[in-house]
């Protein structure tokens, strides 16, 4: 066993464990292609875009959330608030075992989104097989920092207590290894980590984090004032992811309105070099299928036995809009087209941030507007800039006719 220990309190949540950086598998270093399963968003093929909270007595622009004080913080302060579910005792937490990939933090895989594992090794192979065979096609994506150079360094690595349950949506053989597409579907707690000593992976100990309920958490419920926060704020995210879909299909000169939210070519988008427009669909439509939690889980039992899209195939999930806003809390932090080195670093802060126990709801939903703010501004310019390169083109032509 690989003994746990609690770090110093900070957003990540911190542990410490005796593990080999070796058990990491390779992932795909880019935004990689997705297989668009249309069962997610009720069988069409298509999909129609989520809209959050919109209600008939519908607020004026000049209700619009106000920005948090400073747009620059990545880590607004705690709130007692819908999603930080402060008094875990009221809700029974049965631990469960899960087979574990250990991955670097600044890969953390949020809930809604998705990754490309490349698994070559026999340990990661035999890691596939259990959780094809045994879990249903759940495992646990658990981050870690590297060791901290100092006297505080005792070899170990500083792992993350807050997991990603993940479900394996495709599974590609190859004449060496496999390729893998993985989703995040929602948050555990980490109780303990161990080897399997056996097959050589690792397998963890998790509780589920409690997601949200109709109305609220079971330890807290939220004022009207509050969902109307949450409302407005949802509003303006759903707005705002729109608008950045509308502003790529400018820049890749598209074909137009009708075709801006049909997630069936998503994976070609990606294979031409544009995967974050295919990724930011993938995860906007996650938004309403069904909840995947390790509560669930009841095992053995086989990927192919447990179908966790089935409510999204038979009717379309029933979410309230503070599960709809809870979900988009986590989906709308994805990676804009064109980023910069530093616009990724900002957003794997902001993913941290998001993934951790200490902050709620309404923590999650001002760093998303905050983050699409800016990437709303940016597409802007990048689109500004190539109407203005264009018309500079055509002038050219003109005077060569």
């Amino acid at each position: 066993s690989l003994p746990l220990e609690a770090a110093p309190a900070g957003h990540r949540e911190m542990m410490t464990a005796t593990a080999s950086i070796s058990l990491v598998p390779r992932v795909t270093p880019a935004h990689p292609a997705l297989r668009v399963d249309p069962r997610a968003w009720g069988g069409s093929g298509g999909w129609r875009r989520p809209r959050i909270g919109r209600r008939m007595d519908r607020r004026s622009a000049g209700d619009a959330p106000k920005p948090p004080a400073d747009n620059s913080d990545l880590e607004p302060e705690q709130r007692d608030y819908t999603g930080t579910l402060k008094q875990y005792e009221e809700v029974p937490l049965v631990p469960k075992k899960l087979p574990a990939m250990l991955f670097p933090a600044e890969e953390v895989l949020l809930p809604g989104s998705a990754q490309v594992l490349h698994l070559y090794e026999a340990r990661f192979l035999a890691l596939l097989d259990e959780v094809t065979n045994e879990t249903g096609g759940l495992f646990a994506h658990v981050t870690f920092l590297p060791p901290a150079q100092d006297e505080t360094d005792d070899g170990g690595l500083r792992v993350n207590q807050v997991a990603t349950l993940i479900r394996v949506e495709e599974v590609q053989r190859e004449e060496v290894g496999a390729k893998v597409t993985i989703i995040g579907e929602s948050r555990m707690s980490l109780r303990e980590l161990e080897e399997k000593s056996q097959r050589g992976y690792l397998v963890g100990t998790f509780v589920p984090i409690p997601v949200m309920q109709d109305d609220g958490s079971a330890a807290y419920k939220p004022s009207k004032t509050e969902l109307d926060e949450v409302e407005a704020l949802a509003d303006f995210i759903d707005d705002a992811v729109n608008d950045c879909v509308a502003l790529v299909d400018k820049l890749l000169d598209g074909d137009g309105d009708e075709k801006l939210w049909d997630t069936s070519d998503a994976a070609n988008e990606v294979e031409w070099g544009h995967g974050e427009v295919g990724n930011l669909k993938r995860a906007m439509a996650w938004i309403e299928g069904p909840y995947v939690t390790l509560d669930m889980l009841q095992v053995p039992c086989s990927a192919s036995e447990r179908d966790w899209l089935r409510d999204a195939v038979e009717e379309r999930v029933k979410h309230s809009e503070l599960q709809l806003a809870e979900r988009l809390s986590f989906a709308c932090l994805q990676v804009a087209p064109a980023s910069t080195e530093a616009d990724y670093a900002r957003l794997v802060s902001c993913r941290n941030v998001a993934m951790s126990a200490q902050h709620g709801l309404m923590d999650r939903l001002r760093l998303g507007k905050t983050l699409l703010e800016e990437q709303r501004s940016a597409l802007r310019a990048k689109v500004a800039l190539k109407s203005a390169f264009g018309a500079a083109d055509d002038a050219k032509k003109d005077d060569a006719n």
